[in-house]
């Protein structure tokens, strides 16, 4: 009797060990262009999200956690440029926005 509920007890935490320890870290972000032009091509961390209409959103794309620089150009030239951060264990999915001043700001969704 004492050696089953033992087995048992083991049994359970090799499961919850195994369990836990298969969780993956996973980040995703979108981009919005929230700017009145839009923008020729934007990349974070060398991913491209392509050209972004003012006023639209990309689908997300995975990146690695840890501190991240986005750059782009608008139809007319001028130059974007800003950083960001994403941390956390599980799945996260974040919106990058270009506001309207032509900053970023960085949220989780």
């Amino acid at each position: 009797m004492k050696k089953s509920y033992l087995s048992r007890i083991l049994v359970i935490v090799i499961t919850s060990f195994l369990f836990t320890s298969c969780l993956k870290t996973e980040h995703t972000v979108r981009v919005k262009n929230s700017y009145n032009e839009a923008f020729t091509d934007v990349s974070i961390r060398g991913t491209s999200y392509g050209r972004i209409e003012s006023g639209s959103t990309t689908s997300y794309k995975p990146i690695e956690e840890g501190s991240f620089t986005i750059s782009g150009t608008t139809v007319s030239g001028q130059q974007l440029s800003g950083s960001g951060s994403v941390t956390g264990k599980g799945i996260h999915k974040w919106t990058l926005t270009i506001t309207a001043a032509g900053g970023v700001s960085l949220v989780e969704d």
